[in-house]
């Protein structure tokens, strides 16, 4: 069994005991108001570190993502020859 962090919207933080098999739920019900609550980072010992630390663990937490737009320029690989000491044969 291990223990799991939830954040509902109205009512706050709560924590479940859940079979390990529950590693994947990512929403529980509250337990006051019975809305869904999405299921938050707890890294161990977190009151031990620094904020800055902790911050960019919390940060590292979320999925990062990007269009194609804004991704870098592929660029093309430049064509040669396959045998180049044959090229003007």
């Amino acid at each position: 069994m291990a223990q799991f962090t939830f954040k509902c919207r109205t009512c706050g933080t709560f924590e479940r005991w859940m079979a390990s098999k529950g590693a994947r739920v990512s929403e529980a019900p509250c337990p006051s108001c019975g809305e869904a609550a999405g299921r938050v980072f707890q890294p161990v010992h977190l009151s031990k570190m620094d904020a800055k630390i902790k911050a960019r663990i919390e940060q590292g937490m979320q999925p990062k993502t990007r269009q194609r737009k804004d991704l870098p320029a592929m660029q093309q690989p430049q064509q040669r020859a396959p045998r180049p000491w044959q090229a003007g044969h």
